[in-house]
């Protein structure tokens, strides 16, 4: 730094200082202040950004606190390695395992582009360098993960009196866009897991085909992230209550207990039946099945699907058979009460949505017609009847009974006829109190617009010798609009 108390005689071209005060200067040509600070034998020269002499002198006083509490020994010579490693150790206690092991994945990166440079010699440029060179590299999400990495080291740095300032807080993130969601069909997961069954003529190749598949059922009936499918035990499994425990690996908030879906609880009793564990074993004993899952997508011409897809599967899957967002968001353990689930699934699958709109009319509707569903799957209109129609529709639909269920003081009696009739004749609030009486649990409006879904859980739930007893009192024989058998019929079939 070239500086004078007097006119200055440099050659033209060489940047000229006044000094005017101890430890500052002033550049002739522009009037910015700039700070020469010396400590145990070791300049700091550094712009003070400004025109202005009081806040020149305050920057100067905040830059010579800072200087003074460098640390002058040996530490001042670790290479970034050395310290993110101590930054890590001190703080690894406050992230989940999974966070953990990609930050150490970072430090091993960032170290390999540092070196074995002092980390007092990284400046600002060298940043710029890294983040040129590796911004070209690799994904954005990645690029954000080490770039949040170095700028911590460098921050703890700065804390401990390594550094004076840090020299990463000027780089910027690359633009993340969101990697669009990709589910399989439900006809697509049963021909994966399928064809991932299937041996590939190696001697062992039985075995991990079949492994493999079990675990992709897995993801795909409990919504669990990989690493929580591998934690899960058999002693987590409640056959009895119908509940599984997952070990949530993101966070202690993300352990949880969820109802077991019936195609879990199959699938869970057929493999222990198949591998007869103990209470200790875990559930799915392979990590990944990676390659025999990309093996299966294809050979049959789909996308390469990965394991968490089929949490996403999951996820999708339950919201399209009517259980709402934040319920969901509790099955896959998220804390923020469904915001994340409402970003990620408040869509549906493109033939989901196409069907749902063909149940869409604008056209008036003649007062002497109730509408009756277009499928399997009847709606129940909520509300009294309104209309001489409607009204007449009601009258009409009782004359088929010659058990008055309607009126029973039974609420199976009360539930299961209007299951088995397309009319609504009970009062949707009496339907919906009755409901929570049979089923042992608040049944959702939305629900009731898929009566054999409802059907199929109150088998489940009710003794078939209870149910014995209601259904001579109310036809079965009940054929919906479509010609197709209803529910009842169906479930007669079925049992």
């Amino acid at each position: 730094m070239k500086r004078t108390h007097a006119k200055s005689t440099e050659p033209a071209g060489q940047p000229v200082f006044h000094k005017v005060a101890e430890n500052l200067y002033r550049l002739e040509s522009s009037g910015g202040y700039y700070a020469l600070v010396k400590r145990a034998g070791k300049q700091f020269r550094r712009s003070l950004k400004t025109k202005d002499r009081k806040l020149a002198e305050r920057r100067l006083s905040d830059l010579k606190a800072k200087v003074g509490a460098l640390r002058i020994s040996d530490d001042a010579d670790l290479n970034f390695r050395q310290v993110a490693n101590y930054w890590n150790e001190a703080t690894k206690h406050t992230i989940a395992g999974g966070t953990l092991a990609r930050r150490n994945t970072c430090i091993k990166n960032l170290s390999e582009f540092f070196k074995d440079a002092s980390l007092r010699n990284i400046e600002v440029r060298h940043c710029e360098q890294w983040a040129a060179n590796r911004g070209s590299d690799v994904a954005a999400q990645t690029f954000a993960h080490e770039l949040d990495t170095m700028k911590s080291v460098f921050k703890y740095a700065v804390n401990h009196g390594l550094i004076l300032a840090n020299p990463a807080a000027s780089i910027k993130r690359k633009k993340i866009s969101n990697r669009k969601i990709l589910t399989p069909a439900r006809e697509q997961f049963q021909e994966i897991v399928a064809e991932m069954r299937k041996s590939d003529g190696r001697s062992d190749s039985q075995e991990k085909a079949k492994d493999g598949a079990d675990l992709v059922e897995f993801l795909a009936y409990s919504g669990a992230r990989l690493g929580e499918a591998h934690a899960a035990r058999w002693q987590d499994v409640n056959f009895k209550n119908g509940e599984i425990w997952i070990h949530g690996i993101k966070s202690e908030a993300s352990d949880r207990l969820i109802p077991m879906p019936r195609e879990l609880k199959a699938f869970l009793e057929r493999r222990k039946a198949e591998t007869k564990p103990q209470r200790t074993d875990l559930i799915i004993g392979i990590k990944s099945a990676k390659r025999s899952l990309a093996r299966a997508c294809r050979k049959l011409g789909l996308p390469r699907f990965t394991h968490h897809d089929f949490r996403h599967y999951f996820a999708t899957t339950c919201i399209e058979e009517g259980v709402d967002i934040p319920t969901v968001s509790r099955w896959l353990g998220h804390s923020d009460g469904g915001a994340l689930a409402m970003q990620r699934y408040g869509h549906l699958r493109r033939e989901h949505s196409l069907a749902m709109m063909k149940r869409v009319s604008f056209a008036p509707r003649p007062d002497n017609i109730v509408p009756l569903p277009q499928s399997k799957a009847s709606t129940f209109r909520g509300g009294s009847p309104a209309t001489t129609g409607e009204r007449r529709a009601i009258a009409k639909a009782k004359t088929k009974y010659s058990y008055p269920w309607w009126a029973s003081e039974v609420p199976l009696e009360v539930f299961w006829g209007q299951l088995n009739e397309e009319t609504l004749i009970v009062p949707i609030e009496k339907l919906l109190e009755v409901a929570k009486l049979v089923m042992g649990r608040q049944v959702l409006k939305q629900e009731l617009g898929d009566r054999l879904a409802l059907i199929d859980e109150l088998f489940e739930r009710v003794p078939e010798a209870t149910l014995n007893e209601v259904l001579p009192k109310i036809p079965s024989e009940i054929t919906s609009q479509t010609g197709r058998p209803g529910p009842a019929q169906s479930l007669a079939q079925r049992h």
